[in-house]
């Protein structure tokens, strides 16, 4: 099997508890992607296998960079068929973005089946484009709008560290989840609420980029700050509430862990998805949404929140009931059925008949 997944952990994560799902299934994973990239570390670190794909974001850049984009893609095809023809694979799996293109196209070229997994309610257009043509898709959510081709609800994979999902809740800690690189808006904002709550903890993931910026500005106590962690569960199973972006991956850890959320969209995040997911999730009454702009709000948003028992006992039960832990090993399942029963229906119709 070769797995397709690469630029930022929201796509590498899932591809990552796949891999180690599959492996334990018996079956050889590949992990193809950017060389310079996230990807490489997370399959060296983890004993995967590793093939180098040129590529480069296109949407969103000046003509010099869509020109560089097409470029490294055309690169990266000849790098994928290349591989594709070296290790003949039973099947490709893709965890969507620009990382995979090449892959995917060159998968296509050759015939081998592949799979598809979409991270957020609204399908990236990598997906959407080879989504049509896929064996499966396998949504993490409802998609938001219709997506060609055969697909299901799966959930996003999971590392096994939260399949358990439980918490040790004091009733008094606030999580705030910017994302591996940050948010500078929610970090001050979380400065700000934590100023102003004195009685609350609060614990702010800051990301790389912004903790020196966080660290000299905290100016109460009750603050504790996390540049980056790779054990983001240790940090769930610690909050009575979360404030976080709403990016497919780290929806699907809150609501395996059944945390409250106050959810503040990445406003320029490529087709509004981010604020797709936070309004799916506010749909079940997991979560409740607040706009970048309004942060002002987010102060009393907080304090409403922890102090009403109930409420937080509704919007627990509301998050686990949609919680999917378990999609790494039900996805690879699914995949290496499927395999399977496409080597049956090849194996027959291969076979030789005799004649009476």
């Amino acid at each position: 099997m070769v797995l397709g997944a690469g630029g930022t952990g929201g796509h590498v994560f899932p591809a990552l508890a796949l891999a180690i799902e599959m492996r334990d299934m018996g079956i050889d994973v590949l992990w193809a992607g950017r060389e310079s990239g996230l990807e490489k570390q997370v399959a060296v670190e983890n004993g995967f296998g590793f093939a180098p794909l040129a590529s480069s974001g296109f949407y969103g850049k000046g003509i010099g960079g869509k020109a560089r984009a097409a470029w490294l893609l055309s690169r990266g095809l000849a790098q994928a068929i290349g591989l594709l023809r070296r290790v003949t694979p039973s099947g490709v799996a893709a965890t969507g973005g620009f990382a995979t293109a090449a892959l995917l196209a060159a998968t296509e070229f050759g015939g081998t089946p592949y799979f598809l997994l979409e991270q957020n309610c609204i399908p990236g257009r990598v997906t959407s484009f080879f989504a049509p043509r896929a064996r499966e898709t396998f949504l993490a959510f409802p998609s938001a709008k219709p997506l060609p081709g055969t697909n299901s609800v799966a959930g996003n994979p999971l590392r096994r560290e939260f399949q358990a999902g439980e918490r040790s809740d004091d009733g008094k800690t606030v999580l705030f989840i910017g994302g591996s690189l940050g948010a500078q808006a929610l970090n001050v904002a979380a400065l700000d609420a934590a100023a102003a709550l004195t009685n609350l903890d609060f614990v702010i993931l800051t990301g790389r980029r912004d903790y020196e910026y966080v660290r000299s500005r905290v100016r109460s106590k009750n603050v504790e700050l996390v540049e980056f962690t790779s054990h983001p569960e240790e940090l769930y199973r610690r909050a009575t509430i979360a404030v976080s972006r709403a990016g497919g991956v780290v929806l699907s850890e809150l609501v395996a862990f059944g945390i409250p959320a106050i959810l503040i969209p990445f406003p320029h995040a490529t087709d509004r998805h981010q604020d797709a997911n936070a309004e799916y999730l506010a749909s079940v009454g997991a979560a409740t949404v607040l706009d970048q702009s309004r942060l002002s709000g987010l102060t009393s948003l907080v304090r409403t929140l922890v102090d009403d028992t109930k409420r937080r006992q509704q919007m627990e039960a509301a998050a686990r009931s949609i919680a999917k832990p378990d999609a790494a090993a039900s996805i690879a399942r699914k995949i290496v059925e499927e395999l399977s029963q496409g080597q049956e229906s090849s194996s027959k119709s291969e076979a030789p008949t005799t004649s009476q």
